[in-house]
């Protein structure tokens, strides 16, 4: 548990997955009788090593204040996946837009074969082996593994609305593309923003169409919200990311994941003129080119089809179904 800024602490938590670690913020705060209370950005990954880390911090570090409000950036599991517990445990509310609470709900509720049923359509629209869609089929509703039941209620926060949280004034920005409705949280007094997974300083974030949002186009939705980002953040603003370190320099940074897009658009123009019309899954390795696992390769075959479907919606590819109903993309 670090200061990062006045009132506001940064504390790691561990995911089981490649990427390891989520920045988690807890920010001074009180309740309506003026007691001390945390306000917590992000719940960390629905297992049980972080709900004992929970514990530990809550009876050590941070007892001084009562966990008393919870902001959700979105809905995926290392962000949304202790929230329910975190509810019923220390009775915090839960503050997070309609769009991401709509779909975290959804998806830890299905059970194995309303997930399973449509994500292996998906993947057989866009030209993923049979060996592997069987692979991923047997794996069930991996979403509820890694989300404890979420909380029954709610409170909306939407886009522009100011939060009182410490005294201080902090803006709610909606950003799309990673996710459907990402809240970033911008404090103007301290120059900071608490950012979520828009604006990661080492890595990209996943752009990616899933089973359930199949049509969408996900890229286009990023790169307009990094146009909305770069007017609102001066470079001295401090930005506090869900993974790696924090920095500053947010203008350089979009610059940066705007020319990364670009790149991964053109290598995807050269792949389509190398293999003529071809469905997504043939074009993975064109955009990774080290091996992948059958998680990874979920990961992989979205992000595949958000910069297709980006060429499609610029007009320089179009995509049709062949007569098996694999979906192929093709240049214009």
């Amino acid at each position: 548990m670090l200061a990062v800024a006045p009132g506001i602490h940064w504390v790691r938590m561990p995911i089981p997955l490649a990427l390891d670690h989520i920045n988690l913020w807890l920010i001074e705060d009180e309740d309506a009788d003026g007691a001390p209370t945390w306000t917590i950005v992000d719940s960390g990954f629905g297992h049980e090593e972080t709900k004992r880390l929970w514990r530990r911090l809550f009876d050590g570090p941070a007892s001084g204040r009562r966990p008393h409000r919870l902001i959700c950036t979105h809905y995926h599991p290392d962000h949304f996946g202790l929230a329910g517990w975190l509810a019923r445990e220390y009775g915090v509310t839960t503050e997070m837009t309609e769009g991401e609470w709509i779909a975290g709900t959804l998806l830890q509720r299905l059970d194995d074969a309303a997930f399973t049923g449509p994500q292996d359509a998906f993947f057989a629209r866009n030209g993923l082996s049979t060996d592997l869609r069987e692979t991923l089929r047997a794996e069930g509703n991996e979403f509820a593994a890694r989300v404890d039941p979420p909380p029954e209620r709610f409170t909306r926060i939407r886009d522009g609305e100011h939060l009182s949280i410490g005294g201080r004034s902090w803006h709610v920005v909606t950003v799309e593309g990673h996710a459907p409705e990402h809240a970033c949280l911008h404090c103007p007094d301290l120059s900071l923003m608490i950012c979520g997974d828009q604006l990661l300083p080492k890595i990209t974030p996943n752009i990616s169409v899933w089973w359930f949002k199949d049509g969408t186009r996900p890229l286009s939705d990023f790169l307009r919200s990094l146009d909305r980002l770069e007017a609102l953040l001066p470079a001295d603003t401090l930005i506090l990311p869900s993974h790696k370190l924090p920095y500053r320099g947010a203008p350089r940074r979009i610059d940066q994941l705007r020319a990364h897009h670009a790149e991964r658009l053109e290598a995807l123009r050269a792949g389509l003129r190398a293999l003529g019309p071809a469905p997504a899954a043939d074009l993975i390795e064109t955009l990774f080119e080290r091996k992948l696992d059958a998680q990874h390769m979920i990961f992989a075959l979205g992000e595949t089809v958000a910069h297709l479907e980006h060429l499609v919606e610029a007009g320089t590819a179009e995509a049709s179904l062949d007569a098996d109903g694999v979906r192929r993309y093709a240049l214009t």
